[in-house]
């Protein structure tokens, strides 16, 4: 019969981990690359935040049975100008990113307009003219071209 405690420890010995070497700090620290892959950036240049308040305003109107051709253009208006507020005001997350706030408020301004445009938005309802492929032409032509501009805006510190 055992008559040991289980509480006690067993007769084998405790397992105890291999030591971690110290770092070496006699080299200085290399900076890291810019690995920051291109969708990464877009993410943060595109204000997706804005462009989701948008669609939900926008669902809001069209579940109303009439609305008013002027409250569409107010809210999209609004949004336009609050889009630069946001983007200036927004907690500092773009540490991948080496261009300039002006930058980034042009961009994110333009980005914002553009995807209200390819979603049809007031554009849609106001002229007889607008066809979705004209949105959707406009909104790939501006996704590649951001990238191409933010190294402009880098090289010439814009």
């Amino acid at each position: 019969m055992d008559d040991q405690d289980p509480t006690l420890p067993s007769g084998n010995p405790p397992v105890i981990d291999p030591p971690i070497p110290p770092l070496n700090t006699d080299q200085p620290a290399e900076p890291a690359p810019d690995t920051s892959s291109y969708f990464e950036k877009l993410l943060l240049l595109v204000p997706s935040d804005m462009i989701a308040g948008y669609l939900a305003l926008d669902g809001i109107l069209k579940s109303l049975p009439e609305i008013s051709l002027s409250i569409y253009w107010a809210v999209f208006s609004s949004m336009l100008v609050l889009t630069p507020l946001y983007i200036w005001f927004k907690p500092a997350e773009n540490s991948i990113l080496r261009c300039s706030r002006k930058f980034r408020l042009i961009t994110g301004t333009i980005s914002f307009a553009v995807w209200v445009f390819a979603l049809g938005g007031p554009f849609s309802a106001t002229f007889e003219s607008y066809q979705p492929v004209y949105g959707s032409l406009l909104l790939v032509i501006t996704t590649l071209t951001i990238p191409v501009f933010e190294k402009i805006a880098d090289r010439f510190k814009f």
